[in-house]
């Protein structure tokens, strides 16, 4: 019995063609693919975090322009004019612009003609189209709020029309 576990083992050792394994630069070059890509799979984890984190903040930016548009003239009523400050200790810096939108319709009065014939002034914003006193005022408000470190990396924009009716003390 001996002697016939001794003849198998002699015939595996024997047999050395017949062992199968990996080379050094077999294993080298798996370990270089696994390597790269490990590196190509942290790289878009990253990508994907500091995108979701840009988005967050993007987000954040566009809900403090709606509520600054949303309570302007809220306080105080509205005046040609910029203003600005800063939101979240500082993260954002805001700037809200408010200009009066000019009457779109031409005014159909006859313009006014000095003794020469020639007009004598042009039409100011109350003096021409269809708006009289009693009408809304349109205003245009305009948002800007930028953020990011080391100054504004980025910047959102937005616009908006408000219609007033003008007090005595507007005209």
């Amino acid at each position: 019995m001996r002697a016939r576990i001794a003849a198998r083992g002699a015939r595996r050792a024997g047999s050395g063609s017949g062992q199968r394994g990996f080379t050094l630069l077999e294993v080298l070059l798996a370990f270089a693919l696994l390597a790269g890509a490990a590196v190509l799979l942290l790289s878009m984890l990253s990508t994907g975090l500091r995108d979701v984190a840009d988005a967050e903040r993007h987000g954040e930016a566009a809900l403090h322009a709606r509520s600054l548009i949303d309570n302007a003239g809220r306080m105080e009523r509205l005046r040609p004019g910029r203003s600005g400050g800063e939101l979240d200790g500082g993260r954002y810096r805001w700037t809200l612009s408010v200009t009066r939108v000019p009457d779109p319709v031409p005014s159909t009065l006859p313009a006014r003609l000095g003794a020469d014939g020639r007009p004598v002034a042009a039409p100011g914003p109350d003096d021409g189209g269809i708006i009289d006193a009693g009408e809304p005022v349109l205003f245009r408000l305009d948002v800007e709020i930028a953020w990011g470190a080391g100054g504004p990396r980025q910047t959102l924009r937005t616009s908006t029309l408000r219609a007033l009716y003008p007090l005595p003390e507007d005209r």
